[in-house]
């Protein structure tokens, strides 16, 4: 059976191997050439087996570490790093190999970084010098380079074992190599230690037999590891081990496989095998991503049957299921009740809140988190970034902005990105560009966050300019980066470059995309292409709430009220629930077409069928089709009985009806609630003007006139813009003479 070697390894060119052997010649090879010439480091999240059992860990506070460390220090008798130092040069001056090795170990087991103390090149230079190396030396190294973070030297060390000095890896030295393979997922190197283990007889050990389980579900090879998994179960003294049963649950819920990682936890329970807490959270961890609320009560029943509700790692499990399956109180509930709070707690109910639309109760639990305990990491800074994105809450997000300076974090390639998309939604457009050029490194999220900030600002050609260049930095664009730059031309309205953008998405092979289709089905509604957006809906694959309320806008603005409730009818034949969105959509298209019946038709339907609350701009569009059919009393009535709080768009619509109307009266009533709510806003007091204007009472415009001009307003000019023969021409309120566009203007005029 060959073991396969890493690359660089010694006699890595033979291939006919068939069996392990040990070597006529020996050949002495320098290790720590061989380790050093080809190291390689990674950082990579694994489940790890320590003391007989599975772990799932969440990240401790770091003054929990630093007690661990002084308690070996004390235990050991050594009052620094340099005293571990210097026993492991006596040993090594001593002759005690191993006792130097083994203090080396315990010091990689208390979070000493080798690098930084130079233990692992003290480690290979004491192991060279060594006469003779027995099984337990090479096991040490073995796991030694595994502990540190050094895969690849692990797997060359297992290999030069083997077929340079002939010694045959015992339970621990494959222990060890099945954990390195695990960390790099290195499949084929799995495979041959497999192998080995099953000619040695090694595949009735348990701990042996839930490594191959781990390195099979971390590479992706469900199949085989369920192989390995029920030949081990023949054996009944291995039905009651947790471990393995906990590993192939976890290697289920890793690679997707939800229903049956569910399936075996009811067997788990019928066989009568106990779970432990690692278990229940590998549980609660599928239910959150099935989003299945009565299975996850379930489980927590059973939490409380086993005594485990206490359990910090579970309870974190607890609260970040029932966030994820629409539940937060109870989530909230557990959290207020716990008495084992730490920094991953902290982090997963403030990061819920943020993510699952309780922005501000994420601000409030943010601030009571520093109060008690004044550190926050960066999962914790992340929410928060997100929570006052969502509220535009500038000055909170300055402050966590601070406070990531302060922490050292704001070069983090994350914090960055989300320091750019924050500064964006609160459109400090100049700050978030600040932000992106100072960051060292950008990527794809960090590029995003920026054009995504250009397109909500309605800087196209910013947009546009950031695309070219992040594509000049060899950074190849995703679909959100494609619905990004869809979002900034359909801003201008302009169909040449919609049309660009779409050949493009469809030389890079991502137009399929359903965000991708959405965003172009959007982009040619609003650049007055309507037949290509519904080309585009019924070629897609898979359709979400988005695609149907897009095209359903789409048909809306384009005033095809017939094919628009058509649409609307078949979104809920194929079992696709309307939200907020959707009705916003329908209530806007019959509001500008007119159709009182069928607005009212929608509107009581929202509520009464779909159980959706009426917001503020389903309101606003039912006062404007009051409005503009001349009920203005039905529509003002409407809004004082609302029970959300009117803004000045709804009232400014009504006031926009009443000068449609001729009903001053009313126009003067619905103007003092907008001045109220805005006193500086130009545009409704000229409306104002006007609507005197109309009547003939031109004391009052002067008035209102006056107004304006002692509060210092000054209104924009109205800007246009039409595409001709692929050339885009602009034209301004108020423009005097025929300019460029001045032949154009006649062309349209004649």
């Amino acid at each position: 059976m060959a073991i396969a070697r890493p690359l660089g390894s010694p006699n890595a060119h033979c291939k006919d191997q068939s069996y392990l052997l040990r070597p006529s010649k020996v050949t002495h090879y320098s290790l720590g050439h061989a380790l050093y010439s080809k190291r390689a480091s990674s950082l990579c999240y694994s489940t790890k087996f320590q003391n007989c059992s599975t772990s799932i860990q969440f990240q401790e506070n770091p003054s929990q570490k630093s007690i661990v460390e002084s308690r070996y220090l004390d235990n050991q008798s050594l009052n620094s790093v340099f005293s571990d130092s210097k026993l492991i040069k006596e040993f090594v001056d001593d002759g005690l190999f191993e006792n130097a090795i083994r203090v080396y170990l315990r010091m990689l087991e208390c979070g000493f970084q080798a690098e930084k103390f130079s233990a692992v090149e003290d480690a290979v230079q004491m192991f060279e010098e060594m006469r003779e190396r027995d099984s337990i030396s090479w096991n040490a190294m073995i796991s030694g380079f595994c502990q540190s973070g050094d895969y690849m030297g692990s797997l060359i060390t297992f290999s030069m074992m083997i077929w340079e000095y002939g010694v045959y890896p015992n339970r621990v030295a494959c222990l060890s190599a099945l954990s390195a393979c695990s960390s790099i997922e290195s499949l084929i190197h799995a495979r041959e230690i497999h192998g080995f283990v099953v000619k040695s007889g090694l595949n009735v050990d348990e701990f042996l037999v839930s490594g191959l389980i781990e390195i099979y579900m971390k590479c992706g090879n469900v199949r085989t590891a369920e192989y390995v998994f029920k030949g081990i179960l023949d054996k009944e003294s291995s039905k009651g081990n947790t471990v393995i049963w906990n590993v192939m649950i976890l290697g289920y819920v890793s690679n997707g496989c939800l229903l049956q990682a569910l399936d075996l936890f009811h067997d788990m329970l019928a066989m009568g095998t106990i779970p432990n807490s690692c278990t229940l959270v590998a549980v609660l961890v599928l239910c959150s991503q099935l989003s299945d609320l009565a299975v996850g009560k379930q489980i927590h029943g059973c939490i409380v049957c086993f005594g485990l509700d206490y359990d910090v790692r579970v309870e974190t499990a607890l609260i970040d299921m029932y966030f994820k399956c629409g539940d937060p109180e109870t989530g909230l509930k557990i959290f207020r009740r716990s008495q084992n709070r730490n920094l991953v707690m902290w982090g997963a109910v403030i990061s819920n809140c943020a993510q699952s639309g309780y922005p501000a109760e994420a601000l409030e639990l943010f601030y009571t988190f520093i109060s008690e305990s004044g550190f926050a990491d960066l999962v914790i800074l992340l929410a928060m970034l997100r929570a006052c994105s969502s509220l535009t809450l500038n000055s909170r997000g300055m402050e966590i902005h601070g406070l990531a300076i302060k922490r050292g974090l704001h070069e983090d390639i994350f914090i960055g990105g989300a320091l750019v998309d924050m500064y964006a939604k609160c459109q400090d457009i100049k700050s978030a560009q600040k932000v992106f050029q100072r960051l060292p490194a950008r990527d794809l999220v960090s590029w995003n966050s920026l054009i995504s900030g250009y397109a909500q600002n309605e800087c196209t050609d910013e947009a546009l300019k950031a695309f070219c260049e992040m594509q000049s930095e060899q950074i190849a664009p995703n679909s959100v980066t494609a619905a990004c730059i869809l979002s900034a031309c359909a801003n201008v309205s302009v169909m040449i470059l919609c049309k660009e953008v779409h050949c493009y998405l469809l030389r890079r092979g991502i137009e399929s995309n359903v965000l991708v289709s959405n965003s172009l089905i959007a982009t040619y509604a609003k650049c007055g292409d309507i037949h290509s957006s519904r080309t585009i809906f019924e070629k897609m694959p898979e359709r979400n709430e988005v695609s149907w309320n897009s095209i359903i806008l789409g048909f809306g603005t384009h005033g095809h009220t017939n094919e628009m409730f058509d649409l609307f009818e078949k979104m809920k034949e194929t079992g696709m629930k309307p939200d907020h969105a959707t009705f916003t959509a329908l209530l806007s298209a019959c509001s500008h077409t007119g159709r009182v019946d069928m607005g009212w038709k929608y509107f009581k339907s929202m509520v009464e069928d779909h159980k959706l609350e009426p917001q503020v701009e389903h309101y606003t569009c039912m006062v404007d089709l009051l409005g503009r059919a001349g009920h203005l009393k039905q529509a003002y009535d409407l809004i004082m009985t609302m029970p959300c709080v009117p803004d000045d768009r709804i009232w400014g619509s009504l006031l926009g009806s009443c000068k449609t109307h001729g009903n001053e009266k009313l126009a003067e009533l619905v103007a003092k609630h907008i001045f109220k709510l805005d006193p500086t806003c130009i545009g409704y007091r000229v409306l104002l003007s006007n609507i005197y204007e109309g009547f003939g009472k031109q004391n009052e415009v002067i008035r209102v006139r006056s107004e304006i001009k002692d509060m210092g307003l000054k209104k924009q000019p109205g800007c246009s813009w039409i595409e001709v023969d692929s050339k885009i021409h602009i034209f301004i309120a108020g423009e005097v003479g025929g300019g460029k566009n001045r032949g154009v203007k006649e062309d349209f005029l004649t």
